[in-house]
């Protein structure tokens, strides 16, 4: 854990809390001089970013967030001083408390976990990206997004584990996340993690395509309109709609809004798990979809924001019980009779059961939680029932082949 090398001010800066200099030391101002100086030459992208970011103004320099201690485990002698390359969650905290404690109650915080050490379908991602398709294609791809544990090997950090800024990412220093995965080197703008487009780094494509939903809703439509107009870096506290006439994902999920408080947490205002396998009720859900129907209520009427939780979970309700219930026994009866092997993704109809409800089944929820009717019929539930049939047929059919095979061996 790096020191603090100073007393701090704390400025209410854009509802972040940002370090000021009550009493830096001579010493400490010599360093940071020379970090931007040097910098200058060797990467000036990154002192032009600091220059106009918020911490620049605060007097927050690149030794506040660098120094290490020599005993931490990612810490490396440089020009006179102790430095890590990565800044982790438990560095950000000594100014900003309240959004990494948010942050740990989230779902992101657990990202690294999904694509590791998984049980039952949700195992399939983790026998995907390290198995079937290769520890390479995981590293570039899934722990992009997710994060991965970042190992120290001889005082160097592993070149396989970093660099990484995924959401998840499991840090030297036994922290968990990565906040310039929303908010980037070296500007950490307010503005940017709040454009839908920073989500959809990892929230698009065919099994969690957030952004391209969001773009076919009336929200995304107004955003794509005017949403360049629209001032992004009004402090927390006071952004609402008076600054934006449509909500981004941060709106919905983060911002303080209406009688809300602004969080870090941006699982605390779901109340359906929509990419599990079969949909489950989040754990307080019904305090979680107040805080959401709230955000909505900033808009809409009441009538309007019930009837839509209502067509809403109609939806869950159908998926469950008449597409991933039925195929979810049929599976489970194959494996229990010895009709396929333990193994995953060895047969054919393991990718075709994964894409079902990991890809189709996820787009028809999705889409029908943030308003996209294109992605809930025909990315998704047009898509399921095609592929209903397409498994049921397949089920009959590895029965057949099998049962013919045994009979065949028997005479």
């Amino acid at each position: 854990m790096k020191r603090l090398l100073f007393p701090v001010l704390f400025l209410t800066i854009c509802a972040s809390t940002y370090a000021g200099s009550l009493n830096k030391s001579k010493k400490d101002s010599i360093i940071a001089k020379k970090c931007e100086v040097c910098h200058t030459r060797t990467s000036p992208g990154i002192v032009h970013d600091w220059e106009n970011s918020l911490h620049a103004k605060a007097k927050v320099t690149c030794i506040d967030c660098h120094e290490a201690e020599k005993t931490d485990a990612d810490a490396r002698a440089h020009e006179g001083v102790y430095i890590s390359a990565l800044v982790s969650p438990a560095d950000c905290s000594r100014c900003h408390p309240q959004q990494v404690s948010d942050f740990n109650n989230s779902l992101h915080v657990k990202a690294a976990s999904f694509i590791q050490n998984l049980e039952g379908d949700r195992a399939g991602d983790n026998v995907l990206a390290y198995h079937v398709e290769g520890k390479a294609a995981a590293i570039m791809g899934c722990e992009k997004c997710h994060g991965s544990q970042v190992k120290v090997i001889d005082g160097k950090l592993d070149p396989e584990t970093w660099p990484n800024n995924g959401i998840g990412r499991v840090n030297p220093d036994g922290s968990k996340g990565s906040c310039t995965a929303c908010h980037t080197r070296h500007k950490f703008s307010i503005a940017e993690a709040r454009r839908p487009e920073t989500c959809g780094t990892c929230h698009m494509g065919p099994d969690h395509p957030q952004l391209e939903i969001y773009n076919e809703s009336k929200h995304g439509v107004i955003y794509a309109s005017e949403g360049h107009e629209w001032n992004m870096d009004i402090s927390t506290g006071a952004w609402d709609t008076r600054h934006h006439r449509a909500p981004t994902c941060a709106t919905c999920h983060m911002s303080g809004i209406g009688e809300l408080t602004s969080t870090h947490d941006v699982s605390s205002r779901l109340s359906w798990e929509l990419e599990w396998p079969r949909t489950a009720k989040t754990e307080n859900w019904q305090e979680k979809r107040s805080k959401m129907k709230a955000v909505c209520l900033s808009c809409h009427s009441q009538g309007w924001t019930d009837n839509h939780y209502l067509q809403f979970d109609n939806v869950v309700k159908l998926y469950n019980e008449e597409y991933f219930d039925p195929i979810k026994e049929g599976m489970d009866a194959l494996y229990r009779e010895n009709y396929l092997t333990k193994d995953k993704f060895d047969e054919e109809i393991e990718f075709k059961y994964f894409e079902f409800w990991h890809h189709e089944g996820r787009r028809a929820r999705m889409g029908a939680s943030m308003m996209a009717p294109d992605f809930t019929q025909w990315h998704g539930f047009y898509e399921l029932a095609k592929h209903r049939l397409e498994l049921k047929n397949m089920m009959q059919e590895i029965r057949h082949k099998k049962d013919q095979d045994e009979q065949y061996h028997k005479k």
